[in-house]
C-alpha cells in the first residue's frame, strides 16, 4: 500500500514541477538542436592547450569568448589579437568574404573534423549568435584556417566554423516550429 502512495505522490510531484516550470512533456522527450554553450579563456595559448580552440590559433590572444553548438560542430569565437595569422595553417582568400569551392575544399581537407567531408556537405550559414559577433562577419572573411572562416578587425580576431548542411536545416526547422507554436 505504501508503494502505491509513494508512486502517486511522486507522479504528482513530477507533473506539478512541469506545470510550474512551463515545460511540457514533449520538451523533456525531445532533443533540442538549437542549444549552445558559452565559454571563455584568458589566453589563446591556454585555450589551445585545453582544447577549447584549434591549434592554428596564434599565441598572444587574450579575452577569448566562444559560443559552441551543443549538438554539432558550429563555433564562433573572438579574441583580442593584433598579430598575424600563422603561416601555413591559414590560407588567404582570393576574394574577401567569398571563398571559392576549391578554397573551401582545400581548407576543409586540412582540418581533422572535416577532412572526410565534401565542401558541399558543410553549410555557409551561421546559426550561432552573440552580442560581440558582427552580423556581417562571414562577408569579412579574409582567411580560411582549416574549417574556420577568419577575419581581423579593430584589434580582434573573429572565427566561425560552420556546421553540416543537414544540421543547419534541422536547426532552422526547429526554430520555425518554435515560432509557429508561439
Amino acid at each position: 500500500m505504501n508503494k502505491k502512495r509513494y508512486l502517486a505522490v511522486g507522479s504528482l510531484s513530477i507533473i506539478s514541477a512541469l506545470l510550474l516550470s512551463g515545460c511540457s512533456v514533449s520538451d523533456l522527450l525531445s532533443d533540442k538542436l538549437d542549444e549552445s554553450t558559452t565559454r571563455t579563456a584568458e589566453s589563446s595559448s591556454k585555450a589551445v592547450a585545453d582544447g577549447l580552440l584549434p591549434n592554428w590559433v596564434p599565441e598572444g590572444g587574450t579575452n577569448i569568448e566562444l559560443v559552441q553548438r551543443n549538438t554539432g560542430s558550429e563555433r564562433i569565437f573572438v579574441m583580442d589579437y593584433e598579430g598575424k595569422l600563422n603561416d601555413g595553417q591559414c590560407t588567404a582568400l582570393s576574394k574577401v568574404g567569398d571563398p571559392t569551392d576549391a578554397e573551401l575544399a582545400k581548407a576543409y581537407a586540412s582540418d581533422p573534423r572535416t577532412k572526410n567531408l565534401a565542401a558541399v556537405e558543410i553549410s555557409k550559414t551561421r546559426t550561432l549568435d552573440a552580442d560581440w559577433w558582427p552580423d556581417d562577419a562571414q562577408t569579412r572573411t579574409t582567411d580560411l584556417c582549416g574549417r574556420f572562416w577568419v577575419h581581423q578587425a579593430d584589434g580582434k580576431l573573429y572565427a566561425f566554423a560552420p556546421d553540416l548542411v543537414v544540421q543547419v536545416q534541422a536547426i532552422e526547422k526547429e526554430r520555425a516550429a518554435a515560432e509557429n507554436n508561439k
